[in-house]
């Protein structure tokens, strides 16, 4: 997209219409302070992003004296474009009327659109939608910047991130694996509902989430602690940076710090686990010296076993003589059924004794017949039996109600079975003693070696070149930072051990909770969430890589055109590190020097970084889109100085893409007469077209009615 002309109709310093026919290359618009070089920027902006308001505030104070109470005139920022062959005019205005001296009222606000094909052919178009269309929003934010304070725009940790997000080979994948999570998450639900179906599973898939839920909320915190932590790192870092900067010999001093920091990272290293109190119990050492308690249990188990089998069989053995004499009596009747004991009554019986006579079969039983006493041992059975019956209940119940024995038995044969690994116990004991013994030689000689480089490296500092009590400042506040960065990357390796610890640990209840779904889970739905698990990490492997890919083409091209505009200069290199943070990657921006942060770069150096930058967006967004987009710079190289600049301005030149710079620089004002021209080196710079914007002379620079910016092309 090119811009071919922009209008400016009675806008603040721009009075009646002024014009800028533009170049499909570099334009550069030269006016010195308070002359308009802004206010056409900010006409610019106002056609992208103004709003309907305030818009007594942009009427021209020249144009609004001049017109007589109650006439209106329009305000007007018109911009006409070229793409894709086809014409666009997009135009934003209000309506001006003057209501009294130096006031109007504002109507009539709008933007408009006009679209114009390859044969002429014009058509009113929405002129939003239309703006929208020719410069996306997207690309605008990397397109327009007023002063070298704006083209800082990366200081915002998530600016770059969010800039490689919005290209399409990166934001394609976005979207892929956005949709392969939610996919992925109907499936595993499916899963889950299925499996939660299985009631005898239920509790313990409950217990699993629930686990793997807690883990989760552990590993967000200990992410949050090692990012706070790396940040902090980096801080201090830099701190060490400023103050080695006033120590001489630096070179020694940085081979010393290598040393140094290699040691403590083989410090950090060195993981001496004596947690034994945890090993007593999550690793069982506890029961080192169980097997003599277990024989003596397993002794005491199998006598009592033998003692319950021993009563067993006593009380079989007086069940089977009771059921004996019952059929002892039965065979005494000839396995007749006998008559109760209470039949006949008591009192019967006794009738029949006192009468001598058995009622029953009709026949005498005299005192001492066979019969008499029959029935004298039938009453003494009933009476017997009357007694029986009121003190003694017949149990049925069995001699032991309960099964503790064969538990008991049970639980011996595990423990034996168990043996076997508790016999080992003793021998990982004596391993890991060892283990950690060797690891506290090594880290004795560590601290031992770590000392000396310390000492030679104080003597290194000791020979600087600032005053003494500025040295023990820095010296002061070099070690202290030194312990604090020490105890950071200690912290920093513990939390990244803990997160690698949690993770596994999720991992493992993870498989189990897994084995849960294919025991209880519909093998269909298993499988689909497999393949939607698997269409989900290419997705995000893929966006890391396109993401990884643009970066390191943003890095390249970015130092190309560093290199460039600071020619024949010490520059240093432009790094891009991508960083996880907190569940979202970030990109920090460095300017660094043989593989660390650059010390204090001048401003001239840190806008020549910015604009490299801001060049090589444009060349990518270009590359991808298959389009070229302006861009506007109001007053970016301030710091630069006359020479830069013109360096600056003869190689932007060479670049492709329509650029629109405004400067002050290469303009001269005689101090006798105050007469403004331009400096003759102005003719050595390469550009497709540049235009002069000054104040109409003779002007009052206290009456705003007398401020008209002229357009003049150079």
């Amino acid at each position: 997209m090119v811009i071919r002309k922009i209008q400016i109709e009675n806008y603040l310093c721009y009075f009646d219409t002024n014009t800028f026919e533009l170049s499909e290359g570099l334009n550069i618009i030269l006016g010195e302070n308070g002359e308009g070089k802004t206010k056409f920027f900010e006409s610019v902006d106002w056609l992208f992003n103004g709003e309907n308001r305030e818009l007594d505030m942009l009427v021209s104070a020249k144009k609004l004296n001049e017109t007589e109470i109650g006439d209106s005139f329009r305000v007007r920022v018109s911009m006409s474009v070229e793409q894709y062959g086809e014409k666009s005019i997009i135009t934003k205005s209000f309506l001006a009327k003057k209501e009294k001296p130096n006031e109007c009222s504002t109507s009539s606000f709008m933007i408009e659109g006009i679209s114009e094909n390859s044969l002429g052919e014009r058509t009113q178009v929405d002129g939003s939608v239309l703006l929208k269309r020719v410069f996306p929003t997207e690309v605008l934010r990397y397109s327009m910047f007023k002063g070298e304070a704006e083209l800082s725009i990366f200081d915002n940790e998530d600016a770059l991130a969010t800039l490689v997000s919005n290209f399409p080979d990166v934001i394609r994948y976005d979207k892929y694996s956005e949709k392969g999570n939610l996919l992925r998450e109907k499936a595993e639900k499916a899963v889950e509902d299925s499996s939660k179906r299985n009631k005898k599973k239920l509790a313990e898939y409950n217990v699993l989430e629930s686990e793997i839920e807690r883990l989760r909320r552990e590993i967000n915190k200990y992410e949050i602690h090692l990012n706070s932590t790396e940040e902090e790192i980096k801080k201090i870092e830099i701190n060490l940076q400023d103050a080695e900067k006033n120590v001489s010999n630096a070179d020694a001093l940085d081979t010393f710090n290598k040393r140094i920091r290699g040691i403590q990272e083989k410090i950090s290293n060195l993981n001496i686990d004596e947690n034994y109190t945890t090993a007593l119990f999550d690793e069982n050492w506890i029961l080192v010296n169980f097997e003599s308690f277990h024989k003596e249990f397993a002794e005491k188990v199998s006598i009592h076993s033998k003692t319950k089998r021993e009563l067993q069989s006593d009380f079989d053995t007086q069940k089977g003589i009771k059921e004996g004499v019952k059929k002892a009596k039965a065979e005494l009747l000839n396995n007749t059924i006998p008559l109760p004991n209470n039949i006949p009554s008591k009192g019967i019986m006794e009738e029949m004794l006192n009468d001598e006579i058995c009622k029953v079969c009709n026949r005498e039983a005299k005192k001492g017949s066979e019969a008499y006493e029959f029935m004298m041992k039938r009453l003494k059975d009933y009476l017997e039996s009357q007694v029986v019956e009121e003190n003694i209940t017949e149990n049925d119940e069995p001699l032991f109600k309960f099964d503790y024995t064969n538990r008991l038995d049970n639980l011996s044969i595990s423990h034996e079975d168990n043996l076997k690994n508790l016999r080992l116990i003793r021998t990982k004991i004596k391993e890991l003693f060892e283990f950690n013994e060797a690891r506290k030689k090594d880290l004795a000689e560590l601290n031992e070696q770590l000392l000396n480089e310390k000492i030679e490296r104080e003597k290194i500092i000791g020979k600087s070149n600032i005053a003494e009590e500025k040295l023990i400042d820095v010296l002061k506040n070099y070690n202290t930072w030194q312990k604090d960065l020490t105890n950071k990357n200690i912290e920093k390796v513990d939390y990244a051990s803990k997160l690698e610890k949690l993770n596994a640990e999720i991992d493992k209840i993870t498989e189990r909770k897994d084995n849960i779904d294919t025991q209880s889970a519909n093998s269909f739905e298993i499988q689909t969430r497999n393949i939607l698990r698997d269409i989900e990490t290419i997705f995000i492997d893929t966006k890391k890589k396109k993401f990884d890919e643009f970066i390191d083409k943003l890095q390249i091209k970015s130092n190309i055109f560093f290199k460039k505009i600071n020619i024949d200069a010490f520059t240093g290199t432009i790094v891009f590190i991508p960083r996880n943070k907190i569940n979202r990657t970030i990109v920090e921006l460095e300017l660094q020097e043989d593989g660390r942060t650059f010390y204090k770069p001048n401003q001239s150096l840190l806008t020549s970084m910015h604009i490299s930058i801001l060049f090589a967006i444009s060349e990518l967004a270009s590359e991808i889109k298959e389009e070229n987009f302006p861009m506007i710079f109001d007053a970016p190289t301030s710091s630069f100085g006359e020479n830069k600049t013109a360096q600056f301005l003869n190689l932007i030149f060479e670049t492709e893409n329509q650029k629109i710079l405004l400067i002050k620089d290469f303009l001269y004002t005689d101090k006798a007469t105050k007469t403004l021209s331009i400096k003759k080196e102005f003719e050595n710079v390469r550009r497709d077209k540049a235009f002069w914007v000054k104040l109409e002379r003779p002007f009052d620079p206290n009456n705003l009615k007398t401020i008209n910016s002229q357009v003049i092309p150079v």
